[in-house]
């Protein structure tokens, strides 16, 4: 070969290289193939829990109707509530069934369960790629679960406060919500934030909120705890808000309207409360006001009055995600609604399933 044309050769490899390079930048995130990879112009995975249904569903934004259900188990005591998602792997605490699914997301399919002697399981969370924790209402704890473990046995354990319900995580810690309520369902005092130290399981604080009946908590992007007091379904519920760093709670926010329940945080940090009796409210975390109040929540409407709504998160364009369990009596079927970002007008309602009671939205 001519030593001109080798030259030639040499520098157009040379270019592809850098050109390679650049392309297959680290800092890029990687999509799972497949059908977690959702679609060409929206890579975002939809996935809801199905209570009554007893399935985790998935459906790719980009083309909701494109769907995958994996069975959670048909026994009676298989009562899914929550969902933590870490990587392409879930949990899915089961309820009455005292038990945690470790589901393989890629293989659509459960890996493996984990089992308390008995209770009910309701909260999780991921403390790093291959440990799970879990909270127990029934007896008040928190365990802890290895995806390689052998055996499927929860056995090592924290007590916190009674009927712990949400487990968030912030800074290394596992922040325990707990409703703080006795055997009969009645308060024993405000709600309290117990923290936990995931790698020696010891409590070291805590937190009592500005309400009773504590059951959800989201990290804003300012690293604050968010954490809804549901309080008695009567009065107006709130909002407290907690430095994880240091346990001290900052404030309370009222008016956060009646039984709001599960709650989400967004980039922006706006924050979607919701509740079965009204929708979902907006709370800017940023300004601290309400973007859509209690008096004006976001719902879809239902023979003049309105449909409740389970849970609800924003995708990344702003688009906000609405389960709505669905009301039978009513010949209301469950739906995930739609609703564009700014105005959260009503563009979608998607079928996924019987009982939907959790949203979350990914990139795998």
């Amino acid at each position: 070969m001519h030593r001109t044309t080798r030259t030639r050769v040499k520098l157009i490899c040379a270019i592809t290289l850098v050109a390679a390079s650049a392309c297959s930048d680290s800092t890029a995130p990687s999509v799972a193939p497949g059908f977690l990879g959702g679609t060409n112009g929206n890579h975002e995975i939809g996935l809801i829990v199905n209570s009554i249904g007893k399935t985790l569903t998935l459906f790719q934004l980009g083309s909701p109707a494109t769907q995958r259900q994996i069975p959670l188990g048909t026994s009676t005591t298989v009562t899914p509530t929550g969902l933590a998602v870490r990587g392409r792997r879930a949990a899915v605490p089961l309820g009455n069934a005292a038990s945690i699914a470790l589901i393989n997301l890629e293989a659509a399919s459960v890996q493996r369960f984990f089992t308390f002697a008995s209770g009910n399981a309701t909260g999780s969370a991921f403390s790093d790629d291959t440990t799970i924790l879990a909270a127990n209402t029934t007896t008040g704890m928190v365990g802890r679960a290895t995806v390689g473990q052998i055996g499927d046995a929860i056995t090592t354990t924290v007590k916190v406060a009674a009927q712990p319900t949400a487990i968030t995580m912030a800074g290394g810690r596992a922040l325990v919500t707990s409703s703080n309520l006795d055997e009969n369902f009645v308060p024993i005092g405000n709600g309290v934030v117990t923290a936990v130290d995931p790698k020696t399981m010891q409590v070291i604080g805590t937190a009592q909120m500005g309400g009773i009946n504590s059951t959800d908590a989201a990290v804003g992007p300012d690293g604050l705890l968010y954490v809804v007091n549901t309080g008695d379904y009567v009065a107006q519920g709130s909002l407290t808000i907690v430095n994880p760093s240091t346990m001290q709670v900052v404030t309370t926010i009222p008016n956060m309207g009646i039984g709001p329940g599960a709650i989400s945080i967004d980039a922006g940090g706006l924050a979607y409360i919701s509740s079965f009796s009204y929708g979902t409210i907006v709370w800017n975390t940023v300004t601290r006001t309400f973007v859509r109040g209690a008096d004006n929540p976001v719902f879809a409407a239902a023979g003049g009055g309105r449909r409740g709504a389970a849970a609800a998160t924003a995708s990344s364009t702003g688009s906000l995600y609405q389960a709505f369990f669905g009301a039978p009596a009513l010949g209301q079927a469950p739906f995930v609604f739609v609703f564009k970002p700014g105005t959260f007008a009503l563009t979608d309602s998607i079928p996924v399933g019987s009982g939907p009671i959790t949203v979350a939205i990914k990139t795998f």
